[in-house]
């Protein structure tokens, strides 16, 4: 019997952004979990009218790039001037700042947040007191549900939209969009790549058994334990306790850094240049202590690359509550891989999958998450902060120079 469906064969041509389903106008495309757990299209040949939209829609067959780029971008090293909104977010809080700016501004901000799952998902706010809810980075990839569907609502509705995500996102809608509105903007996280919301599910149960209570809220970095830049801290909450755990140490957060489970199209991401699809891009000012220790900050330092004239306009409109230093794209990049190179494909990338559903998560984290060279990692981890600070400042300088 004939195959109803057809499905994407090679993994990747398909970052999971959902564009294709939602631009169809017959609803013939499905999105489902492969199985490794990535969302991928499946097109019913039955309700398919070959009008070809879904091919001129994917952000993979060819991205979208912006029209209204600045002449030259811009690169900022930039934390807030409230040191509480830097302790509450990832890096520097930047994000928060804009989001809170477009909110005021009686706009709505898409963001990932949470569901009481505790699986990632892209979210529409509408008030500040929403906004801690997409507030913190995910490690793993975040389902962009119907919100490019509804973002093109608001749009033509006159509200002022800001979509926060990783750049196949804001590629993906923009080219759902088809055009440019002058009251959407776009921020682009600077991305390692993303696991599956499978695998992070397994490693969740496979958590709560160890410890015995069900998790509540996850924090992939903790700034409670850890300084910024001074090592990866998760912190847990269960119903009565709190636990932190160091990324060295865990398996999963292991081989999120290592980039062994990611996305197959992460490997040939097409977003990882300075070809920027954000009118804003935002990460970690990786590498400050050795080109401007003076600015450092324990509580986080915010990469800005301003790259449009709307990024332009964001950026005075939040001016007054930062401090900023303008950086070269050398001095930014030299230490931030994975804003112009994309992450290396393991060989163990190969089949590391194959196991997921056939074995406990406990013998397969072993198997193929485990940190093989503990001893070096626990060396790192007992160095203390002040060792630390010193290395990165003049010791790994003279490496890299």
């Amino acid at each position: 019997m004939e195959e109803k469906f057809i499905k994407i064969l090679n993994k990747k041509d398909c970052t999971g952004c959902r564009a294709c389903e939602q631009i169809c106008p017959v609803s013939a495309i499905t999105m489902t979990e492969d199985d490794e757990g990535f969302l991928t299209p499946k097109i019913n040949k039955d309700k398919c009218i070959n009008c070809g939209l879904c091919k001129k829609t994917c952000g993979q067959i060819q991205r979208y790039s912006n029209t209204d780029k600045l002449k030259e971008q811009v690169f900022l090293g930039i934390k807030p001037k409230e040191i509480d909104i830097a302790k509450k977010s990832t890096s520097g809080g930047i994000a928060y700042l804009i989001s809170k700016l477009i909110i005021e501004q009686n706009g709505v901000v898409v963001g990932s947040a949470y569901d009481e799952n505790l699986m990632p998902k892209q979210i529409i706010v509408t008030n500040i007191e929403d906004l801690q809810k997409i507030r913190g980075s995910k490690y793993v990839t975040s389902d962009t549900n119907n919100t490019f569907s509804e973002v093109k609502k608001y749009l033509e509705e006159g509200k002022i939209v800001l979509y926060t995500g990783v750049p196949c996102q804001i590629g993906g809608l923009k080219k759902f969009l088809k055009k440019d509105y002058e009251n959407l903007y776009t921020i682009d996280i600077i991305c390692h790549g993303v696991p599956s919301q499978k695998i992070f599910k397994k490693y969740l149960k496979y958590l709560e058994n160890k410890i015995g209570e069900p998790i509540v809220s996850y924090n992939f970095r903790s700034k409670n334990k850890s300084n910024w830049g001074r090592g990866y801290c998760s912190e847990i909450h269960t119903t009565n306790r709190v636990i932190f755990r160091k990324a060295d140490f865990d398996p999963y957060y292991f081989a999120f850094l290592q980039g062994i489970i990611f996305r197959e199209s992460c490997y040939y991401c097409k977003y990882k240049n300075m070809e920027r699809i954000g009118d804003i891009t935002l990460g970690d000012l990786w590498g400050i202590e050795q080109f401007d220790y003076k600015f450092y900050d324990k509580n986080g330092v915010s990469l800005a690359i301003i790259n449009t004239v709307k990024g332009n306009k964001l950026f005075e409109n939040i001016k007054d509550n930062v401090e900023y230093r303008v950086y070269s794209e050398q001095q930014v990049t030299k230490f931030n891989d994975n804003l112009k190179h994309n992450q290396n494909r393991p060989s163990k990338r190969d089949g590391i999958y194959n196991e997921l559903d056939k074995i406990s998560f406990d013998k397969y984290a072993k198997k193929y998450l485990s940190n093989k060279n503990k001893f070096k990692y626990i060396l790192k981890n007992i160095m203390p902060n002040n060792i630390k600070t010193f290395y990165k400042r003049y010791l790994k300088r003279g490496k890299n120079e």
